[in-house]
């Protein structure tokens, strides 16, 4: 649906009837697709009538009511892929592909930016034109390092794009799409400077668009982690598993884990338990600090890993489950709250001689097969950080961070009043 929007907005806008935005900036979670959306719209006005057959395409025409894809001008500028001490610039890169090169020239090779009146100039001579710049923050940490080292006027990439965005939302059939990082833990303070400033440049005229929201989030994360999720028939089953489940344990668990909405989200996020992902991305992804795209695909990565040679015998991935006795994924947990929560998770959860494996020996080979106490300990330390206000969970939510089949309903308060006697944390 996201890209769908995206693509409609801007045939709108090239389609020269007034509508559709001029300046768009994307954002996604989990990875959802900003260099795809880009990708899209170059094919789309790059190919023209020739995707046409397509069924998204057929879609947008349909809800924008244009009949055919105008023809436009399609320049692209990726951060990651220009040499900044000796590739042209964006402005000369950007003219160069809109072949009007000669209006820049002169900026491009003295490597100062434009104004906006040769901007305007560029954009009437190309004509109907789209820009699509991505990864344009690791374009502007190489050219602040290269006008450092080459001794010129610092922040040209930065007055450039502020020219742009201006100059392009004054047209009314050119458009600029750019992709800006949401996290900033790969930078240094310089950089997330930079990176502040060009949000607020841009940010004076654009739309934000998140390609991917909502369940869409699910497929996203399923499909860069899976090369096959079998046999679609068993999604199914065990959405109608869990589903039967929540039911019989009525009251017991939240009344959201009992509609048929909520069937459907477990069909569409298995094999993981709608809750982990949630819980990953409302709560955990609310960190500053946590880097949405790479690091929660790397941390169910490695948690995988983990319970793919523990053979876990469960139809789902719940919170319940993610293995904090390994090193790794409880680095990538830590990192976001302080290296005092090391010692915390040793001493009740993930250590051999810990206070919830200890639960689970001494209350009888049903906890210690299904691992009870240690399970609800790690379920509590996921539900108990969040870079907002919303921490904790109730009894009847931490009951659907671990049951399922063949576990008793009854045993879960049993052991949350042993775990809050014996842990000390």
């Amino acid at each position: 649906k996201g890209l769908k929007d995206l693509l409609e907005s801007v045939l709108l806008r090239t389609d020269d009837n007034g509508q559709g935005q001029s300046v768009i900036q994307l954002q996604t979670p989990f990875g959802g697709g900003k260099t795809h959306s880009l990708l899209a719209l170059f094919h789309l006005f790059n190919q023209g009538e020739k995707l046409s057959h397509l069924e998204v395409i057929e879609s947008v025409k349909k809800s924008s009511k244009v009949k055919n894809i105008p023809k436009v001008n399609v320049a692209a500028f990726i951060g990651t892929h220009a040499n900044a001490l000796s590739d042209k610039t964006p402005w000369g890169e950007i003219a160069d592909q809109l072949g009007v090169y000669e209006i820049m020239k002169e900026d491009d090779e003295a490597r100062i930016a434009p104004g906006k009146a040769k901007i305007l100039k560029m954009l009437k001579q190309a004509g109907t034109s789209i820009i699509l710049m991505d990864e344009l923050m690791e374009y502007v940490v190489k050219s602040d390092r290269a006008e450092e080292i080459q001794n010129r006027v610092m922040g040209q990439t930065l007055a450039f794009l502020q020219e742009l965005t201006e100059a392009v939302a004054t047209t009314k059939t050119s458009v600029l799409v750019v992709t800006l990082p949401a996290s900033t833990q790969i930078y240094d303070e310089n950089a997330i400077q930079s990176l502040n400033k060009l949000q607020t440049v841009s940010g004076r005229v654009e739309s934000v668009v998140q390609p991917v929201e909502g369940i869409e989030i699910y497929e996203v994360v399923r499909k860069r982690l899976f090369q096959d999720l079998g046999n679609p028939k068993e999604h199914v089953k065990a959405a109608q598993k869990f589903f039967s489940f929540y039911h019989e344990l009525g009251e017991s668990v939240p009344a959201e884990f009992r509609t048929s909405e909520y069937r459907k989200k477990i069909e569409k996020s298995y094999p993981f338990h709608p809750e982990l992902l949630d819980t990953l991305y409302e709560r955990w992804g609310s960190f500053s600090t946590f880097q949405r795209t790479r690091g929660v695909l790397r941390l169910l990565a490695l948690a995988l890993g983990d319970l793919y040679e523990k053979r876990i015998p469960s139809s789902l991935i719940q919170s319940s489950m993610m293995p904090l006795d390994n090193t790794s994924v409880k680095r990538e947990f830590i990192k976001h709250i302080g290296n005092e929560f090391d010692s915390v998770i040793a001493a009740d959860i993930g250590e051999k001689g810990a206070k919830a494996p200890q639960i689970d020996r001494q209350m009888g080979s049903e906890y210690a097969k299904q691992k009870i106490a240690t399970g609800l300990s790690t379920a509590v330390f996921m539900y108990s950080f969040s870079g907002s206000g919303r921490k904790g969970l109730n009894l009847r939510e931490l009951r659907v961070t671990i049951l399922r089949e063949g576990i008793p309903k009854t045993i879960v308060g049993d052991a949350v009043k042993k775990l809050e006697e014996e842990l000390w944390n």
